[in-house]
């Protein structure tokens, strides 16, 4: 669910809502792992900016250590969890939860809005290949719109083919 819904049922999901980084390392590996898959405690030595009190950590620094992520800077070690996740970086977090080795071929220039030059485009057309996505219309795939929880839910369904509610 999402903040500010009843604590009783019905729990809202807020589906226009777009989906943040650490929102996004839960959405991954529960939808990979199971829904009552709880990772190891963290650390809070991995990204700066995720301290170990943070109840985001634990899920943020385990898809670190699976290797889907890097964070959003190197120098200093950064994951930027309040950050809105767009649908190019979703496209990379999607495939490579669904397997870090993942090594998709070069881009062909799929979508028109994406040039085969993006560090994201071969990540794109490999989740267009596996029928995740067909983008966003047009022949286009709108890479820096952000991904919504609505759009987030049916791109998990997809990709790991989980029951529909």
């Amino acid at each position: 669910g999402c903040e500010g819904g009843p604590t009783d049922y019905p729990r809202y999901y807020c589906p226009e809502n777009t989906v943040t980084r650490e929102q996004m390392a839960i959405f991954l590996l529960r939808s990979a792992n199971g829904p009552t898959y709880v990772p190891p405690a963290a650390s809070g030595t991995k990204f700066d900016d995720v301290p170990a009190s943070d109840p985001f950590a634990p899920w943020i620094e385990e898809l670190a250590r699976q290797g889907v992520t890097g964070g959003c800077s190197t120098n200093p070690p950064l994951y930027c969890p309040d950050n809105v996740v767009t649908r190019e970086q979703m496209a990379v977090f999607l495939l490579k939860t669904a397997d870090p080795n993942i090594d998709p071929p070069p881009a062909t220039g799929m979508f028109n809005d994406v040039p085969v030059s993006s560090p994201y485009a071969r990540w794109i057309e490999e989740l267009a290949r596996q029928d995740v996505t067909g983008g966003c219309g047009g022949g286009n795939y709108c890479p820096t719109n952000p991904v919504t929880r609505g759009q987030m839910a049916v791109f998990l369904t997809a990709m790991f083919n989980l029951p529909p509610p």
